[in-house]
């Protein structure tokens, strides 16, 4: 490597490094915030406008972009959204970090805006069925369908929506194939996984939901240091030619040391510290295979960012890709691992 290389290879560690200090700073400061609040509103809002500005970025991002999935995304959203609100809109603060069972509401959420998310983008393929200005219509009418129906029917209006439409996508043209397939499986992640966040807050406190952020993101961070100093083999090179086995191993060993030391300081609960290595190990695994997920999408799409509003960290899909898969795993695991 030549001393030029060198030299653009630190300068990018250090401003990396100072953007992610600077974003972890900003964030701690909101969650703190909320903590004021009596109720679990402000974590609910806070998770929706990161929703909405990683739809955002979707919706314009390389090929993705004037494909209006804004408004699967978006359907999707609300429906889990307002199965969140039902959930904590009444909870008593004093006792909600006695259950921390997450897998409660994770079924249904993933469920029920999995086949809305499937059912509004089956109908955006058929151009014959929407026009501009339907958009808002096709966003608010499955949570219509949810909020009337479900309630007492079970997710069978949506489901039989979802059915009846994904007969279109059988028929799609096969260079839609592919951004298809990203939508389907990103969709449901990305909406159920930001959400959940605020389910994470909510069974294990906002330092629960600190300590799986930092574990996400220390882990992240271990394996961009690593892979950028040590990495020699590229296992993923068709998906994210960055990523290195060296940097792989460093972030799973940094993910699972911090679960354990988080535990240790009282921010998440245990006393067993296999337990907590086998907690951190399983949010590793999660994180670093939702990076992957993330890469592939983008390589769908034709860019290596999803936007540029945190410099040479990328956009906001960037920055919360480890929780597509983390936080679901965390809401599963987590009650189970760390109350043995």
């Amino acid at each position: 490597m030549s001393v030029q290389d060198a030299a653009a290879r630190r300068g990018k560690l250090l401003r990396r490094t100072l953007v992610g200090s600077s974003i972890a700073l900003a964030l701690a400061s909101i969650l703190w915030l909320a903590t004021k609040f009596e109720s679990p509103l402000p974590m609910i809002v806070l998770a929706g406008v990161a929703l909405a500005a990683c739809v955002w970025e979707v919706d314009r991002m390389g090929t993705l972009a004037g494909r209006g999935l804004w408004m699967p995304l978006s359907a999707g959203g609300l429906v889990a959204l307002m199965r969140l609100w039902e959930r904590l809109g009444g909870v008593d603060l004093d006792h909600c970090h006695d259950l921390g069972f997450g897998c409660l509401w994770l079924p249904e959420a993933l469920l029920s805006s999995g086949l809305v998310v499937l059912a509004v983008y089956a109908a955006c393929c058929t151009r014959s069925m929407i026009v501009r200005l339907a958009g808002l219509a096709l966003v608010a009418a499955p949570v219509f369908v949810e909020h009337v129906f479900v309630a007492e029917t079970g997710d069978f209006a949506v489901l039989a929506l979802a059915l009846f439409l994904v007969l279109r996508l059988l028929v799609i043209g096969a260079e839609r194939r592919g951004e298809a397939l990203a939508v389907l499986l990103l969709g449901p992640l990305l909406v159920v996984s930001i959400l959940g966040l605020a389910w994470v807050w909510y069974g294990f406190s906002h330092l629960g939901l600190v300590a799986l952020i930092a574990i996400c993101k220390l882990g992240d961070s271990a394996g961009y240091y690593v892979g950028s100093t040590l990495g020699q083999h590229h296992p993923f090179k068709a998906i994210s030619p960055g990523k290195t086995t060296e940097g792989c191993l460093g972030s799973f060993v940094v993910a699972a040391v911090s679960t354990l030391a988080f535990v240790k300081l009282d921010w998440l609960p245990g006393d067993s510290a296999l337990c907590a290595l086998l907690a951190g190990a399983a949010v590793s695994i999660a994180a670093q295979a939702s990076d992957l997920l993330e890469s592939w999408v983008k390589r769908k799409a034709g860019v290596k960012d999803s936007g540029h509003w945190f410099g040479p960290s990328g956009g906001m899909l960037d920055l919360v890709d480890s929780f597509f898969l983390a936080t679901p795993v965390a809401l599963v695991l987590w009650p189970f691992l760390l109350r043995l």
